[in-house]
């Protein structure tokens, strides 16, 4: 906090990018793939990016931090609704 009263927004740190781009990353996989290895790796890509997302977004600060964690969120949807079709089908 400055003299002023303002709280400085930072950028989206680096974990935080990481765990969008994997939560993507995991959905563009399970979207073409729906077994085998490929799937599997998906999988765990996807959970590995899930948990660094909850660590990473726990508290944003500013529009900076919050549009990542809403993409994130949506993500993270679209790879549990990804994963649900491939397993069930």
């Amino acid at each position: 906090m400055s003299a002023t009263g303002e709280t400085k927004r930072p950028a989206p740190g680096t974990g935080q990018v990481l765990a969008v781009l994997g939560l993507l990353a995991a959905v563009a996989v399970l979207s073409t793939h729906h077994e085998g290895l490929p799937f599997w790796l998906g999988a765990l890509t996807g959970v590995l990016a899930v948990l660094g997302y909850l660590v990473c977004f726990d508290s944003p600060r500013g529009i900076w931090q919050w549009l990542p964690a809403v993409v994130g969120f949506c993500a993270a949807f679209l790879f549990a609704g990804q994963f649900l079709i491939s397993l069930l089908t």
